[in-house]
């Protein structure tokens, strides 16, 4: 199923709900505020969704490790190429395809919760963004090295169809997920799904080494695509069997109980505590109003984003730790799963550690600590002299981008109850909004690394870093709850 962005698009995106799962972090429990949600579920019911949904994470995570556009893509692409930019493509197409349709798919998911079936407007979306994944599979068979802008070409093209499809169910399913949770349950919820999908990352990424340290090339890669497009196709059914509920979103609720959508003119525009009905925040022409009115009159979301656009930027160093790796230190295509490998033990360690935090801090705080362990990792990544070394900077990333992640995660849709607006306009205009920094970051991060070395990418990161860390203890001094 569809995962939330990890914090920038460098940022192990496998991780599951980082990135993400946006829905259960976030709500009365973890930062306070806003309407609770659906109570009137049976407890069977809640049950049954709960562990199907810690298990979808699980399969996801297990399965888009053999993919990752963090670790064994960029790998495969400095094998195929010697031009950085196109090692920083992967992670910028990975973040435009999952956030850019989020608003229009907000739009369709509205339509589809209307009509009593966003679980199916799921599952078809997502299958046929599966689709494309067997070009790049088909394309590293056939031709290898002997033709890489075939290859990179399938690779790019399929990459991004798979997480479009994803980026255009993400309202929907943060949606469902946000419904059939109970906010007295959501941060065992999330620290268990978390943790599932990191033990299932470890898992993959020590198959995928095996892979690729075993079969020649292209057979390693051929081998971790089939078997990653395999399991996140698989993930569907297990999706599958969550019981949906009745629409509860305000984004459209009303049009679920009496089919109409409002025109622009039956609300006032200065009542920006309004509750919006289905689509009139999408599928309206006021829609930019409303983006407006959201970034103008919640001084804790503009604070957020302008820390979530600073780590973007600082994303452009993770993007490049292991293209840097094969370049300067001679690391194999093993290398690059033994370093997702230890992104996600890490970033499993930093899941227990950071809920405990939250628990007792709140999740702003994770903003700071993120950034501050993602500064550590870009000096690290200056500094390394071995591959050996680049174990330590990943096991430093892996914790930061978990501690970030899991922030991103909570505070969209923490914020959005707090105001008391649609949870699925939150999060699409949060990810919408950082589309411009995260895909031009790695983009840029390749012509500076190209004019002046892995260095300065990755000093320009310590510096974005540390930006993202003043923004963060603001945030942290304002509160993210009433």
């Amino acid at each position: 199923m569809p995962r939330p962005l990890a914090h920038d698009a460098s940022e192990i995106p496998e991780y599951p709900r980082a990135d993400l799962i946006a829905a259960i972090a976030a709500g009365s429990g973890a930062d306070g505020g806003g309407a609770p949600i659906r109570q009137d579920l049976p407890k069977r019911d809640a049950s049954w969704n709960f562990w199907w949904l810690v298990f979808d994470g699980f399969i996801f995570s297990f399965g888009f490790t053999f993919i990752s556009p963090s670790s064994i893509l960029p790998v495969f692409v400095a094998r195929l190429t010697p031009i950085d930019v196109l090692a920083g493509a992967v992670p910028a197409i990975d973040f435009v395809g999952l956030a850019l349709p989020q608003l229009l798919g907000a739009r369709w998911a509205a339509r589809a919760a209307r009509a009593g079936g966003r679980k199916r407007f799921v599952l078809i979306v997502a299958a046929l963004g599966r689709i494309p994944m067997l070009a790049p599979i088909i394309a590293t068979a056939a031709w290898g090295d002997r033709e890489p802008g075939l290859v990179l070409a399938s690779l790019l093209i399929g990459l991004g169809l798979f997480r479009l499809s994803e980026g255009i169910v993400l309202p929907a399913y943060f949606d469902i997920v946000g419904a059939v949770i109970d906010p007295r349950e959501r941060a065992r919820y999330f620290a268990l799904q978390q943790a599932s999908g990191a033990i299932g990352g470890v898992v993959a990424a020590i198959g995928a080494r095996w892979l690729l340290a075993d079969l020649t090339f292209p057979w390693g890669f051929v081998a971790c695509f089939a078997i990653g497009t395999f399991w996140v196709s698989f993930v569907l059914v297990v999706f599958a069997q969550v019981r949906e509920p009745s629409a509860d979103d305000p984004a459209w609720a009303e049009a679920a109980a009496t089919g109409h959508e409002p025109e622009p003119s039956d609300f006032r525009e200065d009542d920006a505590r309004r509750t919006e009905a289905v689509g009139e925040a999408i599928a309206r022409p006021t829609w930019w109003r409303d983006v407006a009115l959201t970034v103008s009159g919640d001084q804790r979301f503009r604070l957020l984003f302008a820390a979530r656009a600073l780590s973007a930027i600082a994303g452009m160093a993770p993007a490049y730790f292991a293209v840097a790796a094969v370049r300067r230190l001679g690391a194999t295509d093993a290398d690059g799963a033994t370093f997702g490998g230890v992104m996600l033990a890490s970033g499993l360690l930093g899941t227990l550690l950071w809920g405990e935090v939250a628990a007792r801090h709140r999740h702003a705080v994770l903003v700071p600590i993120g950034a501050a362990l993602g500064a550590v990792a870009a000096i690290g990544a200056s500094l390394a002299p071995d591959v050996t070394w680049l174990l330590g900077t990943f096991a430093a990333g892996g914790l930061g981008a978990s501690a970030l992640g899991m922030a991103d995660s909570a505070l969209p849709l923490a914020l959005a109850e707090r105001a008391g607006r649609s949870r699925a306009f939150y999060v699409a205009v949060y990810a919408t909004l950082t589309v411009p920094f995260a895909v031009t970051a790695p983009l840029v991060g390749g012509l500076v690394s190209g004019a002046f070395g892995y260095e300065t990418v990755n000093g320009i990161a310590v510096a974005a870093y540390a930006g993202t860390a003043v923004v963060g203890w603001r945030l942290v001094r304002l509160g993210s709850g009433p």
